[in-house]
């Protein structure tokens, strides 16, 4: 069951943050291309599918503990907060792809609150309104940066200097939240040092975190090599650009992996030091 639901929840990561994510960038940077714009449409079809799916992978999780089942099981999930969140986001993804003809500013703004659902739904939400609001800019700032790099992977050739410098400001704007956010959420449900090595949940934190790193240090060469070097003209600096940009993007889904796995771990919170 938790297999199921951290697969369903890699994918249901992945598809929020190409839209959201999607969405800044035509807000912030510049419109996507074509392939950007249909991967955008394929992330919408993919939480039209996964989120019904957790619908009912959740349910039959709740049917083998309360052995509730039928209408009265589908009613007394609905009236949960998560099933409440879920119908939110639900309608979200619906009010998203049918706003196709408004302006991107107002777009990526009803992208912003939408993310605001996801972050309540999960395990910063049940620690209160500050947890949530916290994983909220956290899940903000990762999907303006590793959405907006998929975007950018997508642009046609070549990639204009002031776009790449776009982007380069966007990812330290977000870079500047995801930092503080996260280590607010690490310790948050990690309290003690002890348990980040002593539960399953501290563990995958670690390997989370190193990734993490790993990503930070391709932004960082991106930063402070690459895009200085289009500046300069250098003939393969942008080829370089783009091919980092794709690694990034691909060490970003294993990030989201763990972020999944971890949502369906225990938090080791209740241990004694």
């Amino acid at each position: 069951m938790n297999a199921s639901l951290a697969v369903l929840g890699w994918t249901d990561l992945a598809a929020t943050i190409v839209l959201a994510g999607g969405l800044f960038f035509a807000a912030l940077i510049v419109a996507p291309s074509e392939s950007g714009r249909r991967w955008r449409w394929r992330a919408v079809g993919a939480l039209a599918v996964v989120l019904p799916a957790e619908f009912c992978v959740t349910a039959l999780r709740m049917y083998e503990v309360s052995g509730l089942h039928g209408r009265v099981l589908v009613l007394d999930l609905l009236r949960t907060r998560w099933g409440l969140l879920w119908m939110g986001r639900s309608a979200g993804v619906a009010l998203l792809a049918a706003g196709g003809s408004l302006p991107a500013g107002p777009l990526a703004a009803l992208a912003a609150a939408w993310l605001v659902l996801r972050s309540f739904q999960g395990h910063a939400g049940a620690h209160g309104m500050v947890p949530a609001l916290v994983d909220w800019l956290h899940l903000l700032a990762a999907a303006a940066w590793l959405g907006g790099l998929v975007q950018l992977a997508l642009l046609p050739r070549p990639v204009p200097v002031a776009i790449a410098a776009r982007v380069r400001v966007l990812a330290t704007v977000a870079l500047a939240l995801l930092v503080p956010a996260g280590a607010y959420a690490a310790f948050l449900h990690v309290p003690h040092l002890h348990l980040f090595t002593e539960s399953p949940y501290g563990k995958t934190l670690i390997a989370k975190l190193v990734l993490a790193a790993v990503l930070m240090a391709l932004g960082a060469v991106n930063h402070f090599g690459h895009v200085p070097a289009m500046r300069r003209g250098e003939p393969e600096a942008e080829t370089s650009l783009i091919r980092a940009v794709r690694f990034e993007v691909l060490v970003g889904t294993l990030v989201l992996a763990l972020t999944a796995l971890l949502g369906v771990l225990p938090m080791p919170h209740g241990h004694a030091p």
